[in-house]
This record gives C-alpha cells, structure tokens and sequence, in this order.
C-alpha cells in the first residue's frame, strides 16, 4: 500500500509539493548524487556523499569497510539520506542495514554498472570488492521510514509520506 502524502508545516497557503509517492521513488532510483548523514559518539553530525542504488523500495549504498560512517552506523544505524534535485529535495531517513545476503548483495552488485558506468563491483565473502583497488566495502540497505519532500517553489512546499 502506498503511503499517503501528510502536509507539514510550510508558509501559509503553501501546497504540497507536486510530487507523488511513485515520483519520489522514481527520482531516488533515478539519481547519482546522494549525502547520508550518520551520527558520531558524540552526537556531532557526519555527512559525506555516497554512491546508491534502489532496489525493492530501499536505498542501498556502499562504504568502506574501515570508515567513519561503517563505525557510526555499527553503534547507531539511524540515519538520512538527501537527495538534492533542481526543483525538489528529498530526505529518506529510517535505519541502514548491512546486507549480507549473497543473491541480494549479488543483484545490488548488478544494479552499480547501469548507473555509475565505471564502476564494476563484485561479491566476495559478503562484502563488495572493487576490481582496481580490491579493499572491500560493506554494503547497507536503507528502508525508509519515512520521506521528505522539499519543493523549492511558493515558499519551500513541503511533503511527508511514513511507511
């Protein structure tokens, strides 16, 4: 069931965004650039750029195995994740999962070629390699629990839809 789209609080008369929940999907499997926003022990924020796929309503992006937002999501696997757009910016925020399940790693693997043509990954002992420098990347899967919309229009409209 699709969820349905709730009006947050936005200049007066301003209206939802045009978007509707198949657009948000589409625009999230459909872009390149994404920000996911971890947080540190101490509370501080940390935001990098990542590189995702969307595969069965989730975002699922890749990081190294050593890095600063691996350790961030091992003690906290809240997260967001924004994707910016010319005329909308989405928010997914919910929990990132590592994935480890072989056939679904495999079928994430698939998805990274289509969309970053230089990039060729593949699936060794439950973690992404790259073929260049073989350091190995864990791979998380984000359900979203729930999204925003920003429309950049009348007043920055804005859109929620909770799963």
């Amino acid at each position: 069931m699709e969820p349905a789209p709730e009006q947050l609080s936005s200049p007066r008369d301003t209206p939802l965004t045009a978007l509707t929940w198949a657009d948000a999907q589409t625009r999230v499997a459909e872009a390149e650039d994404f920000l996911l926003a971890t947080t540190d022990p101490n509370g501080r924020p940390h935001v990098v750029p990542v590189l995702g796929v969307s595969l069965d309503g989730t975002f699922c992006f890749v990081t190294f195995r050593r890095s600063r937002k691996t350790r961030n999501l091992e003690r906290n696997n809240g997260c967001a994740v924004t994707v910016p757009g010319a005329e909308v910016d989405l928010v997914l925020e919910g929990t990132a999962d590592r994935v480890r399940d072989g056939a679904r790693l495999q079928a994430i693997a698939d998805l990274f070629p289509v969309k970053y043509p230089w990039w060729h990954p593949f699936v060794r002992d439950g973690e992404f390699y790259d073929p260049a420098d073989l350091d190995p990347r864990h791979v998380y899967a984000v359900e979203p629990a729930q999204v925003f919309a920003f429309g950049k229009e009348h007043g920055f409209s804005a859109t929620r839809w909770r799963s």
